[in-house]
């Protein structure tokens, strides 16, 4: 699964997601670009709720890969 967090995501705004992502046993792996901040999800993501993933205000979109 892929999260990709909107423009202007403060870097505590970014730990705090990452915290709850791992709090579901998820590996989080983390690419900054100029513009916007990708999460990659490794593990069972089928327990993450993709709608309330998309619905939090610092995330753009999400695609399950």
């Amino acid at each position: 699964m892929i999260a990709v967090l909107k423009q202007g995501t403060t870097p505590e705004q970014t730990d705090h997601l990452i915290k709850w992502l791992k709090n579901m046993n998820l590996d989080v792996h983390v690419s900054h670009g100029q513009e916007v901040t990708v999460l990659g999800l490794v593990g069972d993501t089928s327990r993450v709720d993709i709608d309330l993933l998309k619905s939090l205000e610092i995330v753009e979109t999400v695609k399950r890969v």
